[in-house]
């Protein structure tokens, strides 16, 4: 994750159309940014400001400082001379300073002049900085991604120092806490998870998990109340508890950890916090441009809407349609674009989803979402409807009707537009969520309630006027969909004004919060109020984690029925698999990489005509997980054993088989690492040609793709090839106008591919 976004960053400025006129320059797809974590402060001045960290693929990274009670914002580069990168970690000082990053660059901001006051880099080891925090005596501890490096800079004397790796192996120091003895204590992941302290005296590090107990996870700190650390990791028993001091362990139960002390460090997707005066960011939305801030004093709160100027978000992949359009999908944020060759203009769609790879069967186009492996399914017949539609309810109030209608003491309520409810976040373990009712005349009602359900939701106990109705509602589910109606009643009510209350609870596996979207009371009998439901669209039809968590390959069946997706597995773990869906049949199957070859990943997948699947390898494992085996491999699945039928290196050394296509030949092209290409003949089991093609660049996401007149077409971060059948060929086509980082889709005479956030097409 975090090696790429590195590496796409430093990407300029691209012009508007090529020399020999082919090419075009269709604009940014989708002109958003990502919020990386935002902090609240006051300055010395008294302004209340709410600052935001972001990310996007500008030539400068940014951030936006808004002043909550003129509703001023300002966007505020980051200093000249500096990459764009990712910030994840960042921290809010005592001082009132903010510690930020660009990748491993280190920052400092004074919201008091809205200046930058530092900047440096305090290890080259080091990619980015997951974590920051500040020391009891104002030191800024950093922990790292790359090396599981930390690093520490000192406000008062502007030095900055690199302590070195804390662990040998792992990649990940994703929490770092401070004690009042003065060691630095570190949570560290992701293929073997550790605790380790380290000691700035004297330069001691030890490790305070048994190593023979370490196993995929990653180790969490925090500072509590009480001046010391507190831990926790699982191991390959159970998960333990750990109170820290002096650079030892101590295991106590988890009843005993202490309470984290507040401070102002915050990861990369945290967008709450506390102003000084007790009000409270409530949310806070970059890609639809507004905040909101609330005042539990007086029960109130205010909506800020701004603007900003971004390049936009990178574009991840693209194929092409079977209605003739061209598709995509951006990182960070991720959005889903589609631009038809006629208008030629790109256009995102509402809701996030972070397609890796895509594929075409029938009128669906295909692909699985970065992370936990779920597979998405587009029916480009039909309109997208991310949220889908609930069964719907006849009468009552739905939407931000009954946003006006609700209240709370003691949580949170805000209106979802593209799912059309109203969600409740309780502030505790539990709270209440209150909605007016409104009854014509005296008689026998139902209360009808249209919820969703949600991985973060817990339960709710429903109430009229304070007395208790029907069973809790559970709204956990594994994904976000519709729940069913929840129907109370018959129920003898008076005319006038009734309150019907939600008390949210906390469960083992969700939070205190619950989504809402209409609430009816009737004396019709519920069957005779309720519409039929409406499938999401883009469909969620399985998952497959953690043996695929980035699902980069895709494939459609021969037998019209079947889609295929593969990718690398979870954090830490090594070897993903395939999942596999009927279209039809609905049934799900999924095949693990010790189903197939043990310690590799299915990078690409190519189709043939008689249902057989040639899979294409890489040795690279989850993020922070080091590789097992050394070389990439080809293999043909034969489709009705599920096993494998043939298996071969197509080039000595690969690591990674990116992409595999399946010629009218009937013969599979592929590429391998960043410089070979490869023709493989299923037929003979052998490979028929091999070719060096580093002189037009390296690879692209989903960057090959079949022409209609046959030929294999090919994106290239410097140029765009075809390579014809029968003589293997290449012919360069054109030069890129910059780093190309995505492909490919043929339509309307024109292929289409990515430079950035930019999308591109060059005439046949």
């Amino acid at each position: 994750m975090i090696a790429c976004l590195l590496g796409l960053m430093i990407l300029g400025t691209v012009c508007a159309l090529a020399d020999d006129g082919r090419l075009i320059d269709h604009g940014v797809a989708v002109p958003l940014a990502e919020c990386r974590g935002v902090v609240t402060t006051q300055t010395e001045d008294g302004r209340c400001l709410a600052i935001a960290c972001s990310l996007d693929l500008s030539p400068r990274g940014w951030i936006l400082v808004t002043d909550i009670d003129t509703g001023e914002t300002k966007q505020i580069s980051c200093p000249e001379g500096i990459a764009n990168a990712a910030p994840y970690g960042s921290a809010l000082a005592s001082t009132g300073k903010l510690y930020t990053a660009q990748g491993r660059v280190l920052l400092e901001f004074d919201p008091d002049s809205s200046e930058w006051t530092f900047q440096g880099t305090p290890s080259k080891k080091v990619g980015a900085y997951l974590w920051m925090t500040e020391a009891p005596d104002g030191v800024i501890w950093c922990g790292g991604y790359g090396g599981a490096g930390l690093t520490s800079f000192n406000p008062q004397t502007r030095e900055m120092a690199d302590h070195g790796l804390m662990d040998d192996k792992e990649q990940y120091l994703s929490r770092v806490a401070c004690g009042d003895d003065g060691w630095i204590y570190c949570g560290i992941g992701t293929s073997h998870g550790n605790l380790v302290a380290y000691s700035p005296a004297g330069g001691e590090r030890v490790g305070l998990v048994p190593d023979d107990m370490r196993v995929i996870a990653t180790g969490t700190v925090y500072r509590a109340v009480d001046g010391k650390v507190y831990g926790q990791i699982a191991l390959s028993d159970k998960t333990h508890y750990y109170r820290m001091w002096e650079g030892a362990a101590e295991e106590i139960e988890q009843s005993a950890m202490a309470a984290a002390e507040p401070n102002g460090s915050i990861y990369w997707g945290q967008k709450t916090g506390e102003f000084p005066d007790g009000r409270k960011l409530a949310d806070y939305d970059l890609v639809n441009k507004w905040l909101s801030v609330s005042d539990p004093a007086t029960n109130t709160s205010k909506r800020i809407e701004f603007d900003y100027v971004s390049e936009g978000s990178v574009i991840r992949v693209m194929t092409g349609g079977p209605d003739g359009k061209v598709y995509g999908n951006s990182a960070h944020p991720s959005r889903n674009f589609v631009c038809d060759p006629e208008e030629g203009v790109p256009h995102y769609r509402e809701g996030a989803i972070a397609v890796k790879g895509y594929g075409v069967q029938g009128n669906c186009i295909f692909g699985g979402h970065y992370g936990g492996g779920l597979l998405y399914v587009y029916d480009v017949t039909k309109p997208w409807t991310l949220a889908g539609a609930p069964a719907r309810l006849v009468g009552g109030q739905a939407g931000k009707e009954l946003l006006e209608v609700a209240s709370s003491d003691d949580g949170k309520l805000d209106f979802i537009d593209s799912y059309g409810l109203v969600l409740f976040r309780a502030d505790g373990e539990s709270g209440s969520a209150h909605f007016d009712l409104q009854v014509e005349a005296d008689g026998r009602y139902y209360v009808i309630v249209a919820p969703y359900e949600s991985p973060g939701y817990g339960q709710a106990r429903f109430s009229i006027d304070g007395s208790a109705i029907g069973e809790p509602y559970v709204g956990y589910s594994q994904q976000v969909q519709p729940g069913p109606h929840v129907v109370y009643g018959p129920l003898t009510l008076t005319a006038g004004k009734h309150q019907l209350t939600a008390l949210v609870e906390k469960t083992g596996e969700g939070n205190p919060w619950i989504g809402i979207t209409q609430v009816v009371v009737t004396q019709q009998e519920p069957e005779q109020v309720a519409t039929e439901a409406q499938t999401p669209n883009p469909e969620l039809v399985a998952r497959f984690a953690p043996d695929i968590n980035v699902p980069w390959g895709a494939a459609a069946h021969a037998d019209g029925e079947h889609i295929l997706i593969s990718g690398q597995p979870g954090y830490g773990y090594v070897g993903g698999g395939i999942g596999i869906f009927n279209l039809k049949t609905r049934e799900e199957q999924l095949l693990k990489h010790t189903d197939l070859i043990e310690y590799h990943s299915v990078m690409a997948m190519a189709a043939l005509p008689n249902g057989d699947i040639v899979c294409g390898t890489t040795v690279s494992g989850g993020h922070g997980a080091a590789a097992v085996e050394k070389e990439a491999v080809l293999f043909v699945l034969d489709w009705e054993t599920k096993t494998i039928s043939l298996k071969k290196s197509p080039m000595a050394g690969a690591k990674s088989i990116g992409l595999l296509r399946t010629g009218p030949d009937g013969l599979v092209y592929g590429t391998a690492d960043t410089t070979g290409l490869f023709v493989f003949d299923p037929a003979t089991g052998e490979v028929v040609h091999r070719a060096d093609i580093t002189e037009y660049g390296g690879g692209t996401v989903n960057g090959m793709e079949v022409g209609e007149d046959g030929s294999i077409y090919l994106v290239r971060t410097k140029a765009i090839i075809r390579v014809k059948p029968g003589t293997f060929e290449v012919e360069k086509l054109c030069d890129t106008p910059g780093p190309a980082n995505a492909g490919t889709a043929i339509k309307a005479g024109r292929i289409w591919f990515a430079v950035g956030t930019h999308l591109w097409s060059c005439g046949l």
